[in-house]
Formats: C-alpha cells, structure tokens, sequence
C-alpha cells in the first residue's frame, strides 16, 4: 500500500510540476534589417526545442522554446550578426507563456526590439 500512495504522489508532483507549462511556444512577428524588406514568421516551437531562422543577410534568429532562468522554462528570442555576434535577447519570463509576438529592426548598428508586435513597423528613418 505503501508503494502504492508514493507512485501516486509523484505522478501528483509531476502533473503539477507541467500544469501551465505548454506543450509548445507560438513565435510571430519579423525581423528587418536596414528598412528592407522583412522576413515574416510564425512558428509553433515544442516545448524543449530549438528553430533557428537565417535571413539573407546571415543574421540569424534563434527562437527557443525553453531557455533555462534558474529552474524555470522560460521562452527566448535571440538576435545573433552574420560574424556571430549576440545583438539581443529577449527572455519571457512569465509562467506558462504559449504566444509570443515580437519584432526586431536592425538599422546598421542599432537595434530595435518591440514585444508584442506592433501594429506599425518601426522604421530606420522615423525620426
């Protein structure tokens, strides 16, 4: 009986532990470099993998759908150069996240990342 009360109890612990974490995160939105045209995206990423979108410039963006913070899954968008370099990240730290809209400009060396996605698309030359 004994056994019995402690398998039930961790399949209780495991069920709570998941409730409101979802099976995959919806990525939407785009990325445009220099007032270009954008590359538009919308993706359904499982729960513990990983997609990586390559625009023609070889700016890349890395859309996870559990990046770790601490011991919480958390969602997170990554914005690398073509060279490598880590232009941002964004991590969505709020608890069972299942949609995320987002959109990057990239406008020479200056980045701009607005979350959710805008109606309008900022532009480079907006002054």
């Amino acid at each position: 009986m004994k056994r019995f009360v402690t398998a039930v109890l961790c399949l209780c612990v495991a069920i709570a532990a998941s409730a409101g974490t979802p099976s995959s995160v919806q990525f939407s939105g785009l990325v445009r470099s220099n007032d270009g045209m954008p590359t538009r995206f919308d993706l359904d990423v499982p729960t513990g993998q990983q997609v990586t979108l390559i625009m023609g410039d070889g700016t890349r963006l890395e859309l996870a759908a559990s990046g770790r913070r601490g011991h919480a899954r958390t969602p997170m968008a990554q914005l690398v150069s073509a060279k490598g370099k880590v232009l941002h990240t964004a991590t969505f730290t709020k608890h069972g996240v299942a949609v995320v809209s987002l959109d990057y400009v990239v406008c020479g060396k200056r980045v701009m990342y607005v979350s959710p996605a805008p109606s309008t698309m900022p532009s480079c030359h907006a002054g």
